[in-house]
């Protein structure tokens, strides 16, 4: 009886000190990531756990963790993550000084021109920093193939807000020779610094390809002004022209040479003409009159040509005119190189000739044409034209 009391007794005891256990830690409620801020919190403070001893925040080992799935260590380190809240992340200040490109206003890449053309570039952009464009700043050449242009000039004429556009436009002439051109272009502040597109400063370009041109290249007529004359006897002169200098379109006495541009004359066979380039040698067999024409760069497909022929009166006669006409081609100025493009004797006849001279063995060439003119007999009736003489491509 005695013994069951015991029994009794020890259930009992047991039972109240099961109540008296340590309750398990609560996680914290609401937000993802409170418990981690939580803990954060306590880093200055200090807190009680258990039988109300005062521990550091950084002494903390028996804080409730996240569940996991695998068990933890005995001494295991926990790391807490981080908890970034939702919001906006501060953006990059822009450069004082920096552009974008909008657009090509005028010369698109890859645009045709003819050698020597003259155009001029244009493009769009737009002050993408934060400092004022002023009247100090500049365009200036970077790289490539200058086209003929300046080094630098100044960007603007006013100032050019950060977000405004400004069109900026440069005169330039295309290269004389054909091929694909490029040139780089940038911009320079009041410092001397320079910037250009974006934020690694790129440069801005201009690109053309300089083709062959069509139609009438080198106006004998037109030129006739800028040449040289002068006249003599034979052999020709080819480097002093003769000795004798002329003026052009300046009359002298009868049987003197002359040179000058003439209109609505009577030629050969009856027609009339339009503008023509008149040379009449000096009265004697054997003297010349003799025109070295500026420098002309030769490119494929060009053809050099014109008529020859006499002047008539009214009723269409030349008289007894008799005269040689020859076509000279020096290269690069040298004389060693000058040679016979071409050589006719004209007579008075009633016909006009016709020739074409294919240019294309000096292709790539700087060269000088020579017009010469040489009496063959005493006549006053060697009034001699060239007509329509021109270089065609």
């Amino acid at each position: 009886m005695v013994k069951r009391w015991m029994i009794i007794l020890m259930l009992w005891s047991s039972a109240l000190s099961a109540c008296n256990l340590p309750q398990e830690n609560v996680l914290p409620e609401g937000e993802p990531g409170a418990l981690y801020t939580a803990a954060a919190q306590t880093v200055s403070v200090q807190m009680t756990v258990g039988g109300g001893k005062n521990v550091s925040a950084g002494g903390i080992s028996g804080t409730a963790q996240p569940e996991s799935d695998s068990p933890r260590q005995p001494g295991e380190t926990i790391a807490i993550p981080t908890y970034t809240p939702p919001g906006p992340v501060n953006g990059t200040p822009l450069p004082c000084d920096q552009a974008r490109f909008v657009k090509d206003v005028t010369i698109p890449d890859e645009t045709d021109l003819d050698p020597g053309e003259a155009f001029t570039k244009t493009w769009r952009l737009q002050n993408a920093g934060s400092c004022t464009w002023t009247i100090g700043y500049l365009l200036y050449f970077e790289s490539g193939n200058i086209m003929g242009g300046p080094t630098s000039q100044y960007l603007t004429s006013q100032p050019v807000f950060p977000g405004e556009t400004i069109d900026v436009s440069i005169d330039l002439v295309a290269p004389e020779e054909t091929g694909t051109y490029l040139g780089n272009w940038m911009l320079r502040n009041v410092k001397g610094e320079g910037f250009g597109i974006g934020e690694f400063s790129k440069a801005f370009w201009v690109k053309i390809n300089v083709v062959e041109g069509a139609g009438m290249m080198f106006d004998f007529s037109a030129r006739a002004e800028e040449a040289a004359w002068g006249s003599g006897s034979t052999p020709v002169d080819y480097i002093d022209l003769g000795g004798e200098i002329l003026n052009f379109d300046q009359p002298g006495d009868p049987g003197d040479p002359y040179v000058a541009l003439l209109d609505q004359q009577f030629l050969e066979g009856g027609s009339l003409s339009g503008v023509l380039l008149a040379s009449y040698p000096p009265r004697g067999a054997g003297n010349y009159i003799i025109g070295r024409f500026p420098n002309y760069k030769v490119n494929s497909g060009d053809l050099l040509f014109g008529r020859v022929g006499l002047t008539t009166n009214f009723n269409g006669s030349c008289g007894n005119g008799d005269v040689t006409y020859r076509i000279n081609i020096m290269v690069a100025g040298d004389p060693t190189s000058r040679t016979t493009l071409w050589e006719w004797n004209e007579v008075c006849d009633s016909r006009m000739k016709s020739f074409e001279i294919d240019l294309d063995s000096y292709q790539g060439e700087t060269v000088q044409i020579f017009l010469v003119v040489i009496a063959n007999t005493d006549s006053a009736d060697n009034r001699a034209v060239w007509e329509a003489l021109s270089i065609h491509r």
